[in-house]
This record gives structure tokens, sequence and C-alpha cells, in this order.
């Protein structure tokens, strides 16, 4: 990957993933508009069989014309036969440097060849991002992770715990978080995001389980409605007794020294510059 492409992904925040569907060309502009930190204009779920070529042309015709910013696509799945036409149409899109792609995301990665089929025909500067969503691609993850370009891996906890016949608030995909969040940080990936919140306007239980899965090591996650992508940031930064405990650690001096009765050492100071600059690029 790009050292530019890199940098850019680091000094933004990408907390936040707002997919539309690709049916709605009204509402692609509004999701723009929502807040979001990214938009995920969806051919794959939120499509249906007899709208899966409408949907294509809306997604073309919004990219060739121009978008007020970049956005995904998420394509359809490799083993279906809308996914060879989906790649051809928005590879030669990308390719002329007109269109406003910022991303591709697959569905349903089981093994890491189509992401590295999809870096070999994109330009550099097209992520790629991989979901998590069945029993063989979560037992090949560490594989998927190592993948050559990929930019960053998501989990869809409703398809995964289908497949595994879980629920969906399950210890097993929690599990299955940790083994994504441990992947991404062996391959040295941006830390993965989240399945969608299913609540759709419980602000408080949106930000309450984006902390925890903060804690967990999850970077971000995807929506689904406007309504999310406030308390999924809220959950996802920093909260204000966490910068002013940065702050003051920062602000510390000397070798080792006590902030609040506990010892500060470099990897607290490690921590502390982490928080500031998640608190910066938010805006706190």
């Amino acid at each position: 990957m790009a050292t530019d492409m890199k940098k850019n992904s680091l000094d933004s925040p990408d907390t936040s993933y707002l997919f539309v569907p690709g049916t709605h060309p009204q509402r692609f502009e509004k999701a723009l508009n929502s807040g979001a930190d990214n938009v995920i204009i969806d051919l794959e779920d939120a499509v249906s069989v007899e709208e899966k070529g409408i949907a294509l042309e809306h997604v073309l015709a919004a990219l060739r014309a121009g978008l007020s910013r970049p956005v995904f696509v998420r394509v359809n799945t490799i083993d279906s036969p809308w996914f060879g036409d989906n790649v051809k149409e928005l590879v030669e899109l990308a390719l002329s440097g007109t269109a406003s792609l910022k991303g591709i995301v697959l569905p349903k990665v089981e093994d890491a060849s189509p992401l590295e089929s999809l870096r070999a025909v994109f330009p550099e500067n097209v992520q790629i991002v991989g979901l998590i969503e069945t029993a063989v691609g979560l037992h090949n993850v560490v594989r998927i992770a190592a993948s050559k370009g990929l930019t960053r891996l998501a989990i869809g906890a409703v398809d995964l715990s289908e497949d595994l016949g879980a629920e969906n608030d399950s210890a097993i995909i929690d599990f299955a978080y940790a083994q994504v969040v441990i992947a991404s940080r062996l391959s040295k990936l941006r830390a993965p995001l989240a399945s969608p919140p299913m609540a759709l306007r419980s602000p408080d239980a949106i930000e309450t389980n984006a902390r925890r899965l903060r804690g967990m090591g999850l970077g971000g996650s995807l929506c689904i409605h406007p309504d999310q992508v406030a308390p999924i940031h809220a959950g996802f930064g920093p909260a204000l007794p966490e910068v002013e405990w940065a702050t003051r650690v920062m602000d510390s001096v000397g070798g080792a020294v006590q902030v609040d009765g506990e010892m500060v050492d470099r990897p607290v100071r490690e921590k502390a510059a982490r928080i500031l600059a998640e608190a910066g690029r938010r805006q706190l």
C-alpha cells in the first residue's frame, strides 16, 4: 500500500461506515452529509435480485457524475452472477481517474485469493475491505488478513451468527471479534470494524456497545442508519475523563512520575498520546 494512502488513512477517524442501498440514488448525498466518516453504497444485501442491474447503473452514474466525496461500494459475492460485472465496471471507472471511488467492500470473504485478485486490478489508491461473515472465513482469518493490499477487515455478525447457529449478541460473536482483532494486528492492518448495530434509534445502547467493542480492540463500526453515526463516534472515541487523564500524563515531566496515584512510564505515555491523537482527529 502506498505511503501517502497509509498516512491519509491514519489522519482521518474512519470510525463510521454508513450503508446506503444502491437502488436509492437520491439518498447517496444525504448519506454523505450524515456525519459518517465513510459511506458504502450497497449492491449486495440491500438490493433484491430483480434490482441488481438497475442498482449498478445508479452507482456507476453517480460515480461518473461525481459525488461530494469518494465512497466505498460493496459488490456482490464472488460466487454470484453479478460479481464479474460489478468489478469490471468499477475497475474501468477507477482507472479513468474520474470516479468518486474510495474503496471496495467484498462480502463473505473466505480466503485470501479474491482479495488479492481485486488488489491486482484496482489502482493502489482504491481501498479494499474484507467482510468476515462465515465460519470458513473466520477459520482462515489470519491468512485473509495477510492478503496483499488488504486495507481493513470487518465483521458481519448477522450472517456469521446465522452460519454458526448462534445468537447475534452471543459470546461466540465476541470470540469472533477477538480473532479478527488479533489477525488484523498480526498483519499490521487498522483495527477492524464491528457489525452494524441492530438498534436503529437507541443511542445510549449503541454508544455503550460501541465503547465495549472499542475496549475489545475494534476500531469502528459499520452502520445502517444515520441515527447510529453519532453514538458510534461517541462510543469509539475517547471519553472526556480519558482525554483529561491523557492531558495530565503528557503534561507530567521526568522519566517515571506519578499521575493520579499511578506510575507513568513510556507505555503509559504512549497510550496517553494515542488518546489525545484520537480526540484531535474527532475534534473533541
